[in-house]
């Protein structure tokens, strides 16, 4: 089974809804009502337009009910969107929890489960693999026995 497909637009509204920390059909019934009210206190990026973000899925065929259901990739994703996937689904920013160098993201801490999740999203276009040196500034040490420090860069320069 082939995995579902979404634009930045509409896996951005995907990642934000989630932060809402409500159930999946929750937040499918808020988002097919276009009824907001209980996930805006609730999601990371209440400015997002979730109207304009739904109108997107509709126009290009991006099936959002089906990703937040049993997961998605991006068919794309530039660096700033990468950054901003970080933060919704790991709470990770950059210049406090990693370094931009370029096209490249280095020092992410993650743990093997976090890993597999981001690989799962991005991994049509960007390549994660581990770091051999630590960056372990700002994290306690239960913290760094079960994280992983990852570079995250394009596959095809």
């Amino acid at each position: 089974m082939s995995q579902t497909q979404l634009s930045i637009p509409v896996g951005l509204l995907v990642e934000n809804v989630l932060t809402s920390g409500e159930s999946k059909e929750v937040i499918i019934e808020c988002l097919q009502r276009r009824d907001y009210s209980r996930l805006l206190p609730l999601v990371k990026e209440s400015t997002m337009d979730f109207d304009e973000r739904l109108q997107t899925a509709a126009d290009i065929g991006d099936d959002w009910e089906k990703a937040i259901r049993q997961g998605y990739e991006f068919k794309f994703l530039h660096i700033n969107g990468l950054k901003r996937l970080l933060d919704f689904r790991f709470d990770r920013k950059v210049d406090r929890d990693y370094v931009q160098d370029e096209l490249s993201l280095k020092h992410i801490q993650l743990t093997a489960e976090e890993i597999e999740l981001l690989q799962s999203l991005i991994g049509r276009q960007w390549l994660v693999q581990a770091e051999t040196e630590q960056a372990e500034e700002g994290r306690t040490d239960r913290e760094l026995s079960s994280c992983i420090p990852v570079r995250i860069q394009l596959k095809f320069p």
